[in-house]
């Protein structure tokens, strides 16, 4: 088995409450990594949850689309979920982790009254594009490394933003933000349980300095 299909086995199988920080730096990663993730709970009778930053909601439904999702019956049947970022994280023009939580919570009982499970994700560029990098941690802290609503979660980041941003010093700030911590890069694709990261682990893979 590839390492590739290694990952991809991996953030399929995710258990309820599992909080994984994911980085990788092509878009062409990122589609295969957390459509996979989603494609495998909406064969498992898991709603499915998509938070768009870098792309727009109409280009992650046509790589959906190309991925193999059916996106328009998904959505229509009520499984499938994509919001821009604006409608998430930002509420009058603020981040205010707690109601962020709170539109988790709703969205999981929203899932759970059509008996589904959820799987949620979202790409965290947005953060960084408008500096705020403090509000992200903030964020990331509250959903906590084992999530307190019992949904599956990946918080997507693309390693290119964070460099372009000059904000790696947080890398390993929001690693221990979470439960497992995916890495796919130049240097290669590694698992890790984040008390077994080190800073040279990641600045190997991702070719980066932290």
């Amino acid at each position: 088995m590839s390492v590739d299909q290694e990952v991809i086995r991996f953030v399929s199988d995710l258990k309820t409450s599992d909080h994984i920080i994911f980085f990788y730096d092509t878009l062409e990663r990122k589609h295969n990594i957390l459509f996979s993730f989603l494609s495998s709970g909406l064969a498992n009778r898991k709603g499915a949850f998509y938070v768009c930053s870098e792309e727009t909601p109409y280009d992650i439904r046509r790589n959906m689309e190309s991925f193999g999702i059916e996106v328009r019956k998904s959505e229509a049947e009520g499984k499938l979920m994509i919001r821009d970022y604006n409608e998430w994280y930002v509420q009058g023009g603020q981040v205010e982790s707690m109601k962020i939580l709170a539109g988790w919570k709703e969205t999981y009982e929203e899932f759970s009254r059509k008996g589904l499970g959820l799987r949620a994700t979202g790409e965290m560029a947005w953060f960084f594009q408008h500096n705020m990098v403090k509000e992200l941690l903030r964020y990331e802290y509250a959903l906590h490394r084992v999530l307190d609503i019992p949904m599956e979660a990946i918080c997507a980041y693309n390693i290119n933003t964070i460099v372009d941003s000059g904000h790696t010093e947080v890398v390993m700030p929001l690693v221990r933000a979470h439960g497992w911590a995916v890495f796919t890069g130049p240097g290669g694709n590694m698992i890790y349980e984040p008390e077994n990261v080190e800073d040279y682990d990641i600045e190997r893979l991702l070719h980066i300095r932290i």
